[in-house]
């Protein structure tokens, strides 16, 4: 073998290695997967992580970033991102215990957190869509609206009730329904 087909051999194995995209899968539960995905069939998500071929069935995947798409973050301390939407001009934030809740209603503040709770070791970011009546009261809450990263019926259902336990400040000039939404992370 001369230096030449070498060269042109070892050329064509870096450049096969440097086409291969680096996805994140983002499961249902929040987990973050980082690998290379090989193929999308028969309802399975075949990928290769640090080497080692896998599969994970599509119905547990809630989304695939490209190399050049970061994917939302998830970590509680961060007061700035929550795995949802990113935040909106206006929006407001309240602590419950160990739990930071976004929430933007025109023109109104909470007066009372909502109070969150989970029993599990279930994770994900659920978005609630709300309406609050003149008197702050929550009136109508809707679990799993654009930016949720989960679809647990129990975390959609401990959403909607801390949605609901929450009090705003009262307005006797506000219209009668206000429409918002909260972000909680679990």
């Amino acid at each position: 073998m001369n230096n030449k087909t070498i060269f042109i051999s070892a050329a064509s194995i870096l450049f096969s290695f440097s086409c291969m995209a680096q996805h994140t899968i983002v499961m249902k539960s929040g987990e973050k997967i980082s690998g290379v995905i090989a193929s999308v069939k028969d309802g399975m998500v075949n990928y290769t992580s640090k080497n080692n071929p896998k599969s994970v069935s599509i119905k547990e995947v809630s989304a695939i970033y490209f190399e050049d798409q970061a994917a939302p973050a998830t970590t509680k301390s961060s007061s700035t991102s929550t795995g949802a939407a990113p935040r909106e001009k206006g929006e407001k934030s309240v602590t419950y215990q160990s739990f930071n809740i976004r929430y933007k209603v025109a023109d109104r503040t909470i007066l009372k957190p909502p109070v969150v709770t989970n029993l599990t070791e279930q994770k994900g970011t659920v978005v609630i869509n709300i309406t609050v009546d003149k008197y702050g009261h929550v009136v109508k809450a809707v679990p799993g609206g654009e930016g949720s990263t989960t679809n647990s019926e129990y975390l959609y259902t401990k959403a909607k009730q801390a949605a609901e336990s929450a009090q705003f400040d009262s307005t006797p000039t506000s219209p009668l329904e206000t429409k918002g939404y909260m972000v909680i992370q679990f």
